[in-house]
């Protein structure tokens, strides 16, 4: 097969040539003791801007809620909730350098998964105007078959590491935990692999207080697993959602290779579209049936793939086989789902999405030239897998776009 052109553009290279703004569930009812505000942040943390808004409505953070964390680098609009008891404070205008946009009230708090999905804008860098006509070819192919849903790059962290180590925690392998955690090519890195310990607390910056935590114990002498117990809940249950993320992404290329990523088998969940996240089993007598291939034409019906947890729904046959087998080659059984239930309990996700009102466009701005990429995703689904398969498409879409 013909190698895929690959397109030499960049997405990110400033901060506003990502923008996201969220498609909402629901609007406030106007009344409750959940404020409700709108805001726009441009190159802000999620976690930053969830503190500085609990600051500003002198609340507990565990009193604001969100539908989804955004991205670092870039333009976000989003919604939060402030439960405030009863109180009506006066809504500024901005918190900081985040602007508020629209503030209402509601009954309950926001919580994560209440979005309907995000619609993004990206710009594109270092693309020449010639390249415009087949980056609108592979978008359009995109909103044809579907976007291959693969967590993104970022849900795996700035060292690409998170599913290591929640594949050390899972197995309770607490010497690779902390040798993972702690790797790296700063000296400070250096002294912990040689077991220089409090030099490398010594060295160690202020701002990754995992790792200093760590380092900590294991100057006073405690344990591997003693030393363990110092990371927060919070960010151990992130290690372990980038690990389901990681066999996720591993079974979904599986199902790209086998070509039945956006086909349905005997024995998978079907992923209804406009369920709520609700799957049924397939079986022999569906398979045959007109219906079923039409909902799944229209995109009413998905494949499924499995975020492992012990109150995951099972596939049968073939299909439950090949999952477990993806699973296994990492080294993980049924055990150890007992051990990522405290963490997570699982659940399924949809091979496929629909790219919704896409469109592909050039012009410029302060910066120079750029490819305006325009589109929506449901929630949880990642811009950046869009922006990778425009500019550089594995062999098998190339294949699909003909």
């Amino acid at each position: 097969m013909k190698s895929p052109i690959i397109l030499a553009g960049k997405i990110k290279k400033y901060p506003t040539d990502f923008v996201v703004e969220e498609i909402p569930l629901y609007e406030p009812c106007g009344e409750g003791e959940h404020l409700y505000i709108t805001v726009r942040k441009t190159n802000m943390s999620h976690d930053e801007c969830l503190r500085q808004i609990a600051t500003c409505f002198k609340v507990s953070k565990r009193d604001v809620g969100c539908a989804g964390r955004k991205d670092f680098r870039a333009v976000t609009t989003q919604m939060f909730s402030i439960y405030l008891r009863g109180k009506k404070p006066e809504v500024p205008k901005s918190i900081g350098s985040i602007e508020v946009l629209a503030s209402s009230y509601h009954a309950n708090k926001l919580r994560l998964g209440h979005l309907v999905g995000n619609a993004f804008v990206l710009r594109l860098r270092d693309i020449v105007e010639s390249d415009l006509s087949l980056l609108q070819q592979r978008l359009a192919t995109l909103h044809a078959v579907g976007l291959p849903n693969f967590f993104g790059p970022q849900r795996f962290g700035n060292n690409n590491n998170n599913h290591l180590l929640g594949m050390a925690l899972v197995k309770e392998d607490w010497e690779c935990l902390i040798a993972t955690l702690l790797a790296g090519k700063e000296r400070q890195h250096i002294f912990a692999s040689e077991g220089e310990y409090k030099r490398a607390l010594d060295a160690w910056p202020f701002g990754q207080p995992a790792e200093r935590n760590v380092l900590e114990a294991l100057v006073a002498d405690k344990s591997p697993q003693q030393a363990c117990k110092t990371i927060s809940r919070q960010l151990q249950k992130l290690w372990v959602n980038a690990l389901q993320s990681h066999l996720f992404n591993a079974l979904l290329q599986y199902r790209i290779t086998d070509g039945t990523w956006n086909t349905l088998k005997f024995g998978d969940l079907a992923w209804k579209h406009d369920g709520g996240g609700r799957t049924f089993e397939v079986t022999k007598e569906e398979l045959d049936s007109d219906d079923l291939l039409d909902r799944v034409d229209a995109f009413l019906l998905s494949p499924s793939g499995p975020l492992w947890g012990s109150k995951m729904r099972l596939t049968t046959g073939e299909v439950h086989e090949k999952e477990v087998e993806v699973r296994e080659s990492f080294g993980l059984d049924d055990g150890h789902l007992e051990t990522m239930r405290k963490f997570a309990e699982g659940v399924r996700r949809p091979l496929r999405v629909e790219v919704r009102e896409s469109k592909a466009t050039i012009g410029t701005d302060e910066f120079g030239e750029y490819v305006q990429l325009q589109f929506s995703l449901p929630a949880g689904s990642y811009a950046t897998v869009v922006a990778n398969y425009c500019l550089s498409p594995s062999p098998w879409f190339e294949k699909v776009a003909k």
